[in-house]
């Protein structure tokens, strides 16, 4: 049951993290590229902050985060590298059958439901860092499949 969770997340940070920050200065991603809309930055820091989340209150795991916060684009990529790996391990070493406390749902839920949440709650906001690329000037990252020639 693990296999598609490690994949998917996989997915998020392995294409759409990384083509969605693709020529993203510091700059660019420390400014809000537009009035009332997230900073890249703080996108970045609310993706690890629910990443902490589910692997802290749902999971149990032992993970730990870094002291300190990343404040980089490099410091945020490796931050989200290092949770990748602990969610695999969790998922690897779930029991999927039980229920399981859901924090911001205060109920208990069958495990897959759960992270089906937080998978999609992280969807949304990897669309909003590509909504922030383009409000920056930037072309969107990610394209639809080419057309087949007739």
């Amino acid at each position: 049951m693990s296999q598609p969770w490690t994949a998917l997340f996989g997915i998020h940070r392995d294409v759409l993290l990384e083509k969605n920050l693709a020529d993203v200065t510091q700059s660019q991603a420390d400014q809000p590229p537009a009035d009332d809309v997230n900073s890249i930055t703080w996108i970045l820091d609310h993706i690890l902050e629910y990443r902490h989340e589910l692997l802290r209150d749902v999971f149990k795991s032992p993970y730990r985060p870094a002291a300190t916060a990343p404040k980089t684009l490099a410091q945020f990529k490796a931050a989200v590298a290092d949770t990748q790996a602990a969610l695999d391990e969790a998922f690897g070493s779930a029991e999927w059958d039980a229920s399981h406390f859901h924090p911001a749902f205060q109920a208990s839920l069958p495990l897959a439901q759960i992270v089906g949440t937080y998978f999609m709650h992280e969807t949304y906001h990897l669309g909003q860092l590509g909504t922030a690329r383009k409000l920056l000037g930037l072309p969107g990252a990610i394209k639809p499949p080419a057309k087949a020639k007739a």
